[in-house]
């Protein structure tokens, strides 16, 4: 499947703005970390991308993914591991261990874009943002209080230390800054 595949997908299944702009993010933040670990840049940012393509069909979180994969299967050539990666993600809720990379990067990308949105709305502005005031409101529990902070740290398990995890990830969303409502 290539990425001009996945992207007519991900149009037609996602309705709901605020999904569409955190996939968006999540796929810049793939994208940019694919390229710091010299991976498939196109299939990660496919995972992101896709990552929560069904939220608007199915909103119980318990089965969230289980049909955005099923989709990915009827409709596409979608890689395994990008549908691994993508059912692992919701492991809490699927019971569907992350072991890849990619599970790892995934689900680390998908809550560091939501820390690094809300703090740049409280600053007013990503510009300028750099990895340690990140870490600063990771250690304060109640910031940003729904992001799953285990599944940020799990990104050493990819293979990056969170210090340029954190850098990667905030200058991906500044790429996209306009576009997802930040300045």
């Amino acid at each position: 499947m290539d990425f001009q595949k996945a992207r007519k997908l991900f149009e037609e299944h996602v309705r709901s703005e605020k999904v569409r702009l955190h996939c968006r993010e999540v796929e810049a933040v793939m994208r940019g970390l694919a390229k710091e670990l010299g991976e498939d840049e196109e299939k990660w940012a496919m995972a992101g991308l896709l990552h929560d393509m069904d939220c608007d069909i199915e909103p119980d979180i318990r089965n969230q993914a289980r049909k955005a994969v099923e989709i990915l299967k009827e409709k596409t050539d979608c890689p395994g591991e990008v549908c691994h990666a993508i059912l692992s993600h919701n492991e809490a809720n699927l019971g569907i261990k992350r072991e890849s990379k990619l599970d790892y990067a995934l689900s680390a990308a998908d809550n560091i874009s939501g820390m690094i949105y809300a703090y740049a709305l409280m600053r007013g502005t990503i510009g300028g943002m750099e990895p340690k005031g990140v870490k600063k409101k990771l250690k304060d529990k109640g910031f940003a209080a729904t992001v799953r902070r285990e599944l940020i740290y799990d990104i050493e398990k990819a293979g990056m230390e969170l210090s340029a995890f954190l850098d990667v990830s905030i200058r991906a969303m500044q790429g996209i800054k306009r576009e997802i409502g930040l300045r």
